[in-house]
């Protein structure tokens, strides 16, 4: 083990309440339990990766705090309230937004109409719009294709939409399963640039990665989840040189 030795589940949060928690949850899907007495606190500003084999549950702790898989026990809170149960729409007015491992774009409908869709919980039906035109700023690419058909995009401009989407309510905290999986290496990289812009913008920033090595390296915090239990957390620099979680989940 390295001497910056990472910690078991039962870590504690610093100073203060964290942005969002679990603690104690146990979730899956109807009769089947998936993750077990979990605990995760992400602080507001970080950015928290969480890693793990194939089948250890990760995804399904994502959707145990959006409210698309059934928490059996324990509580999920975001900025202190609690939220178990809460609906995904519910969330996504509250602050948070959720970017799936799935393909998730209308590929029927060009990407502006994409776009528009990221804000259909505003009353205003103007302010998609507004926040549709704000992000082609920051994807230029996307201004660009605006009137192209979502289903004609590559990969990579797939995910970029999906970000840019999950965008438009102007997240406090944004959940990302997988953001670089099935990618050409030059999107992963611009996919992990922007991660990086958006959380030095002041987003709070949870993701799966599969790229282990390229989640943990942007990453505040890490969590290793193996049988649907954390086994490890700490900062990701720490877990990247810890040599028991190189060697049994980082592949040296």
């Amino acid at each position: 083990m390295s001497t910056n030795t990472p910690t078991t589940a039962d870590a504690t949060v610093d100073d203060g309440e964290p942005l969002l928690q679990l603690q104690d949850v146990t979730a899956g899907y109807g009769n089947t339990t998936v993750i077990h007495d979990v605990d995760v606190a992400v602080e507001e500003g970080e950015i928290a990766c969480l890693i793990g084999p194939n089948g250890s549950g990760k995804s399904t702790l994502m959707k145990s705090i959006y409210g698309f898989a059934d928490v059996f026990s324990g509580d999920v809170r975001f900025r202190n309230e609690f939220i178990t149960g809460r609906s995904p729409q519910d969330n996504l007015r509250a602050g948070m937004s959720y970017v799936l491992q799935d393909a998730s774009v209308f590929p029927g409908m060009t990407v502006h109409e994409n776009m528009l869709m990221g804000g259909f919980v505003f009353e205003d039906e103007d302010r998609a719009n507004e926040r549709a035109e704000e992000l082609y700023d920051e994807f230029p690419l996307l201004g660009d294709i605006r009137d192209q058909r979502a289903g004609s995009l590559s990969g990579g401009q797939r995910r970029l939409l999906e970000l840019a989407r999950a965008l438009v309510v102007e997240p406090d905290v944004m959940m990302l399963d997988e953001p670089s999986i099935g990618l050409e290496p030059r999107y992963i990289d611009q996919v992990f640039d922007r991660i990086q812009q958006l959380n030095d913008l002041g987003t709070t920033i949870l993701l799966v990665e599969q790229n282990a090595e390229k989640g943990l390296s942007v990453a505040d915090r890490g969590f290793v989840l193996a049988s649907g239990e954390i086994k490890f957390t700490g900062t990701g620099t720490e877990l990247l040189n810890d040599e028991e979680v190189g060697r049994l989940y980082l592949g040296g």
